[in-house]
This record gives structure tokens, C-alpha cells and sequence, in this order.
């Protein structure tokens, strides 16, 4: 009879738990959707707000007490949204607002926090406002990856040497995302670059110099030549394949004939780039070696090597009329598949 009673307890008191915890549950989710609404509102409110702060010549001073008083993440995600559609005169006036409701300097504060996440909030909104601050300079040798490739995005729009040196300083970067967010930067920030990226070229090698390779050919300055014929005989592939391709965005006749000799590369990659090299430059002088590419055992190697006979002109075209009446089925697939490309495409 006790236990029947102590079982009866037991149970009640799991009802009540259960009750209390759905409670929670539906309260938690009230709360929530509530929470959401009153975010909504304050940020649709900061929008507008915001937006005629930047398109009127004079400063409401009502605005931006308003705007002070908001949620610093209500003031944030106003800040993010509206720079994205703004440019000169109008990120000016983003930039001055920021400064007055207090944005900027809690951006600062935030670069400098313990937390990664913050210190990424933190460098995202000096990056959108276009806030040339050295602190976010400093960012890009943060410890954590995503907070490196967000400084690096701040330091495309903000190309100086210094910028420009320490940037290729990560082109070694062994994190993926930092990596290519430095490589991106750096090809948005023109020839700026071409000075110091041609020293750098001269000392390093491997993953780093692939990497500035890479960037280089976006640029195609000779000054990058003498990097590029050296490293045209690394030993790691990748190296040789982005030199490849540099020197023929270069051009020019020693380029020309290194780029023949790679035609014989061991690797299907570098072929491949020497191929492109020789069309890019429409070096019609070598027809008949780039004839010999569309025999390679690799697709890639054949492909390019018929798109670099049809960009040579009428000397490649022959070639390419040759191939379909040979003994090499691959050989005469290819010059087909290229002869049957409209202009555009296969230029």
C-alpha cells in the first residue's frame, strides 16, 4: 500500500515536470517570436532613419539620437546592410554617423576582443564602413582563419605598401579561406600591387609563390618575368603550372620558348597551362608542337591544345582540318569538337 502511494507521487510529480517543462517550452517560444517582432521593428526603424541621415546634406540630430539609443546589434546590422549600397560621398556621410552614435568605436573595442567571433563583428563592420584603421591591419595575423580573411577583405579597399606587403606575407596561408580571401584582395587591388609582389616573387617559393604567381598574372607586368622563368622549373607542379600561365599572360619570345619546352612537362597540368600560354599569345610559330598536344593521353591537355590552334589563326586551322584525316581517333575527336565551336566560344 506504501509503495502503491510512493508510486502515485512519483508519477504526479513527473506530470507536474512535464507540464512545467512545455510551459517553458511554448513560453521560451513565445518570448522568441516576441523578441523577433520588437527587432524587426527597431531595425526597420534604424533603416529609415539611417537612410535619411545619409541622403539629406544635413544632419538630423533627432535621427541620430535615435539611432543612439538603439540596440548596438540593431545598430550594427543597419550599419551592414545600407554600406552595402553606398560609395563616396555616401559612405562619407555612413562613416560620420557611425563615428557619431558611438559604431566605429565599439567596432574598435571589438578587434580586440578575447572572443574570435567578436573580433570577426568587429573587423566585418570597419571593413563595410571603409574605416582605414592600422588596428584591423593587425587582424591579419589573427590567430583564427575567418577572422584573417575578413581583414583581408578590409584590406582590399585600403591598398597601400604596407597593406600590400603584409597581405603577401599570407599568400602561405595554411587555411583555405584566409588564403583565397588574401588572393582575392589582392586582385582587386590593381597595380598597386606589381612593385612589391615582384620582390616577393624573387625570395620564396612552393605554396607561396604558386599562390603569388597567381595573383601576378592578373597583372602580366614583365618585371614578373625573370620570377617566372625560374620558377617555371620548381619542382613542385603547381609552381610550374602558375608560371605557366604567367608567362603567357607576359608574352614574348623567351616566354614563348619556355612555354614550348613545358609542352613536354610530366605533369598533365603544366602541359596544359603551356598550351594555353602558347594560344593566349597566338604564337603561331608553334603549330606544329601544339598539333603533337592534341595526341596526349589527358582531355584537359588535348582541349586546350585545340583552343590554342583555333585562337593561332589559319596556320592552326590547318592543323586542326589535319587532325580530322589522321590515324588518332582521340586527335581527330578533339580538332572536331574545337572546328565546331561557334566564334565566341572558342575564343
Amino acid at each position: 500500500m506504501v509503495n502503491q502511494h510512493l508510486l502515485n507521487i512519483i508519477m504526479l510529480i513527473e506530470v507536474v515536470l512535464l507540464a512545467a517543462a512545455v510551459s517553458l517550452y511554448f513560453l521560451h517560444g513565445l518570448w522568441l517570436r516576441l523578441t523577433a517582432r520588437r527587432m524587426e521593428r527597431l531595425s526597420k526603424t534604424a533603416r529609415e532613419a539611417l537612410a535619411r541621415l545619409v541622403t539629406r546634406g544635413l544632419v538630423n540630430v533627432e535621427d541620430v539620437e535615435l539611432l543612439r539609443g538603439m540596440p548596438h546589434d540593431v545598430q550594427s546590422v543597419a550599419f551592414l546592410e545600407i554600406s552595402r549600397n553606398l560609395s563616396g560621398t555616401g559612405k562619407e556621410r555612413l562613416r560620420f554617423v557611425a563615428q557619431q552614435v558611438g559604431a566605429t568605436d565599439r567596432a574598435r573595442a571589438l578587434c580586440r576582443h578575447g572572443r574570435w567571433t567578436r573580433r570577426l563583428r568587429g573587423a566585418r563592420v570597419l571593413s563595410q564602413l571603409d574605416v582605414a584603421d592600422p588596428l584591423v591591419l593587425k587582424l591579419l595575423a589573427d590567430p583564427h582563419p575567418a577572422v584573417r580573411a575578413q581583414a583581408a577583405e578590409w584590406a582590399a579597399s585600403q591598398a597601400s605598401t604596407e597593406v600590400v606587403a603584409a597581405m603577401l606575407e599570407l599568400l602561405a596561408d595554411p587555411a583555405t579561406q584566409a588564403r583565397f580571401a588574401v588572393q582575392n584582395a589582392l586582385l582587386r587591388m590593381g597595380s598597386i600591387i606589381a612593385a612589391p609582389l615582384a620582390t616577393f616573387l624573387e625570395t620564396h617559393s612552393d605554396r607561396a609563390a604558386e599562390a603569388g604567381l597567381r595573383v601576378a598574372e592578373s597583372v602580366a607586368e614583365p618585371r614578373f618575368s625573370d620570377s617566372a622563368m625560374r620558377l617555371s622549373r620548381a619542382k613542385d607542379a603547381g609552381v610550374r603550372e602558375a608560371s605557366a600561365k604567367l608567362l603567357g599572360a607576359i608574352g614574348g619570345a623567351e616566354a614563348a620558348a619556355r612555354l614550348m619546352e613545358l609542352l613536354v612537362d610530366d605533369e598533365s597540368g603544366v602541359r596544359a597551362a603551356a598550351v594555353g600560354g602558347l594560344g593566349r599569345m597566338h604564337y603561331w610559330q608553334a603549330g606544329s608542337l601544339l598539333a603533337e598536344r592534341l595526341r596526349d593521353q589527358r582531355w584537359r591537355v588535348r582541349r586546350e591544345a585545340g583552343l590554342a590552334l583555333r585562337a593561332i589563326g589559319a596556320a592552326g586551322t590547318l592543323f586542326l582540318r589535319k587532325a580530322l584525316k589522321g590515324d588518332d581517333r582521340f586527335a581527330a575527336d578533339m580538332a572536331q569538337q574545337v572546328l565546331d565551336l561557334p566564334e565566341a566560344a572558342a575564343g
